[in-house]
C-alpha cells in the first residue's frame, strides 16, 4: 500500500527542520511537565465500523512531483490556502465543554527539501483550540498543493498543548521525509483533485505519529449549519489506522471549504462566505492570560478512585492527572462489574465533583 519516497545512499534521510519549525519547539520543551488537554471529540461512528485498508491509495498511485507544488491555490472542496484567509468552527456541547478552533493561513511559508523526492515551499496554517473560552492547543500544519491538479496535500505538523498559565508546552511533530518506525513517512492527500464515491487514500502517513486514511462516501448533499446552507458538498470519513474507534465525519461544500466536522463541530465564520467578514477571530486573545498558581489537588488517587466507584462499579485498571477542558481532573479508568465495559471517569481534582464519563 505504502510506497517509501527513495533516499540515496550515504544521505540523511530528511532535512533538519527550520528555525520555524524545530527552535520554537524545543523552546517550548521548557514548559514540559504541564497537564495533558483533552481534544474535543464525537466520534461519526465509535465501534461501529473498522478501518479497511484494501484500496487505499499512497504517495505512488498519486504521482505528485515535488516540482508541481505550491503554498498558494485553491481546490474548490477545501479551503484556500491564500495568506490571511480564516474561518472558525464551533461545538457548543462537546463532551468537554464549549469548543471553538480557529484557523487562519499564515504569510509565512515552510521549506522542504527531501532527498528522492525534491523541493518546495507548503503553506502554513495555524490552528488554535479553546474549550470554555481557554486557550488549551496550538497547531502549525504544513499543507501545498498541485498547481497541475489542484489536489491538496499535508507534509506535516508541529503542535502545543498550552497550560494554565498560558504557557506553550510542545506536544509532538511530524515531517514527511522522516523515519516513522516503519519506513519514512510520506505526504497525505487531504482533498483529491476529482472526487469520486468510493475513493481511499491516506491523508496522514506517519506511522508513529499520525496514520489515518480518508474514503469519500457522498456528494451533491445540500447542509445547514451556524454559518448558512450551502448546495455540492460532500462527505467524507476519516479512520485512525493506528486507533480503530477513531472515526470522524467531515463534510465539505464548493467554494467555502470545511462545514461540519464531527470533532470539531459546525462552521460558524469563514472568509470564504460572499460579503460576510470573520470578526471574531482571536477574541479570546485579547485579554492577557491571568497568570495563576499551578492548581492543588485536595483529594488524592484513592478518594477520586473511591468516588468514580460509586458512579461506576468495577475494578480500578489506573488513575492519572490530566486536563479534561477547564478542569485539572482525576483519569479513573474501570472495567465496569456490570459489563466489562472501559469506563475512564473524570473526577475534578480541587472538588471531587464528576465532570463526566467516557467509554
Amino acid at each position: 500500500m505504502r510506497s517509501a519516497i527513495t533516499i540515496p545512499e550515504n544521505k540523511t534521510p530528511f532535512t533538519a527542520p527550520t528555525f520555524r519549525s524545530c527552535a520554537l519547539a524545543f523552546a517550548a520543551l521548557g514548559f514540559l511537565g504541564g497537564t495533558a488537554v483533552a481534544m474535543a471529540g464525537s466520534p461519526a461512528a465509535k465501534g461501529a465500523e473498522k478501518p479497511d485498508l484494501s484500496g487505499v491509495t499512497g504517495l505512488k498511485e498519486w504521482g505528485v512531483k515535488a516540482e508541481n507544488l505550491s503554498p498558494r491555490g485553491h481546490n474548490p472542496l477545501y479551503f484556500p490556502l491564500k495568506p490571511g484567509f480564516k474561518f472558525v468552527m464551533e461545538y457548543p456541547d462537546s463532551k468537554n465543554g464549549y469548543y471553538r478552533k480557529e484557523v487562519i493561513v499564515l504569510d509565512e511559508t515552510e521549506p522542504f527539501d527531501v532527498p528522492g523526492f525534491g523541493k518546495f515551499e507548503a503553506a502554513v496554517v495555524q490552528e488554535e483550540e479553546f474549550f470554555d473560552g481557554v486557550w488549551t492547543q496550538q497547531a502549525l500544519n504544513w499543507f501545498a498543493i498541485d498547481k497541475t491538479t489542484n489536489a491538496v496535500y499535508a507534509f506535516g505538523e508541529l503542535s502545543w498543548e498550552v497550560d494554565h498559565a498560558g504557557r506553550k508546552i510542545f506536544a509532538g511533530t511530524w515531517r514527511v521525509g522522516e523515519p516513522d518506525g516503519n519506513g519514512i513517512a510520506e505526504p497525505g492527500l487531504l482533498m483529491p483533485a476529482e472526487f469520486k464515491i468510493g475513493d481511499k487514500y491516506l491523508y496522514e502517513a506517519h506511522e508513529l505519529e499520525a496514520h489515518g486514511y480518508s474514503e469519500n462516501r457522498e456528494e451533491g448533499l445540500t447542509m445547514k449549519v451556524p454559518a448558512g446552507t450551502f448546495k455540492d458538498c460532500v462527505k467524507v470519513r476519516e479512520f485512525n489506522i493506528t486507533d480503530p474507534d477513531d472515526i470522524t465525519d467531515k463534510w465539505w461544500c464548493k467554494g467555502v471549504g470545511i462545514i461540519k466536522d464531527t470533532s470539531d463541530g459546525e462552521l460558524v465564520e469563514s472568509d470564504g462566505l460572499p460579503g460576510k467578514k470573520v470578526t471574531e477571530f482571536g477574541k479570546f486573545h485579547k485579554n492577557p492570560v491571568q497568570k495563576i498558581d499551578a492548581p492543588v489537588a485536595k483529594i488524592d488517587g484513592f478518594q477520586a478512585s473511591e468516588i468514580a466507584l460509586k458512579k461506576i462499579p468495577g475494578e480500578v485498571n489506573s488513575v492519572k492527572i490530566e486536563r479534561k477542558g477547564d478542569h485539572n481532573v482525576y483519569a479513573v479508568e474501570i472495567i465496569g462489574a456490570k459489563d466489562g465495559v472501559e469506563w475512564d471517569v473524570f473526577v475534578d481534582i480541587e472538588t471531587g465533583e464528576i465532570v463526566g464519563t467516557d467509554n
